[in-house]
């Protein structure tokens, strides 16, 4: 399987990259809309200084780990982000009819090379943030270790949340809508301390949206805010347990799909 999806990826690369121009300004246009974004929140911090207790370069690691995490998933997931119109066009007849995967397909069709200027971005905060934690006396090394544990993490966990919402639209028929209250606002949220938030907010956070495990949950540990040893660990954990019910949710919406020519 794994040559396949490998194989499928250098080819869908190669058709993108013979436009290399589109690229280029493409991604340099997604990168600079997110500098916009955290510039807007370095500023707020800057005039209130903390936010529950997190200072500019604690919460550039939150926003660092999110950005880069929800860029990484848009990246190589754009189909399943965008997997209304295989179920009210009726693309995904096409897809199930091949002696493959339907989500081996969908991961490998038309990535967003455009997000890579995101990733980009989001990692070049984690090293102005990590830069500014070491100039104020904090020891940075379990951070730099743990930076790319959290992005693949956090990516799969962004994926299996947009994977549980497309296995949710084989019976609503509609994703867009959805996406607003499982991806793009739980992305926005896990820029700020989860701390921030109402009681059944931090709940949903934890739970049926489990982004708190990505960044917030660990950084308490490794930012020396009293918590739990092991709370890093759940980070891994949390992503392919996500990961485990969302394909679960997937393969039901799968065997239960009804063909728009039906």
């Amino acid at each position: 399987m794994f040559p396949l999806y490998r194989k499928l990826i250098a080819a869908s690369i190669r058709s993108q990259m013979q436009y290399k121009i589109n690229f280029v300004t493409s991604a340099a246009t997604t990168g600079m809309i997110m500098v916009l974004d955290f510039i807007i929140l370095s500023a707020i911090l800057y005039r209130f200084h903390d936010v529950v207790g997190w200072n500019i370069y604690e919460v550039g690691m939150l926003y660092g780990i999110s950005s880069a995490s929800v860029s990484l998933y848009r990246l190589f997931a754009p189909e399943i982000n965008d997997f209304e119109k295989y179920i009210v066009q009726g693309e995904l007849d096409q897809l199930l009819i091949r002696p493959v995967s339907p989500l081996l397909l969908l991961l490998t069709r038309n990535l967003d090379l455009s997000r890579v200027g995101g990733l980009v971005q989001g990692v070049s905060v984690l090293v102005i943030s990590l830069s500014g934690l070491a100039a104020e006396g904090q020891s940075i090394m379990g951070l730099m270790l743990f930076s790319p544990v959290a992005i693949l993490s956090g990516g799969v966990i962004y994926f299996s949340i947009g994977l549980a919402t497309a296995g949710v639209a084989f019976w609503t028929h509609q994703m867009k809508d959805m996406l607003t209250f499982t991806i793009y606002a739980p992305a926005n949220a896990s820029n700020y301390p989860i701390g921030l938030y109402p009681s059944w907010l931090k709940w949903l956070f934890f739970s049926a949206i489990p982004i708190a495990y990505m960044n917030y949950l660990p950084m308490l540990t490794l930012l020396g805010k009293g918590s739990e040893w092991f709370y890093p660990i759940l980070t891994p954990v949390a992503a392919a347990s996500a990961f485990y019910f969302a394909r679960m949710l997937w393969n039901v919406g799968v065997r239960h799909y009804h063909s728009t020519g039906s």
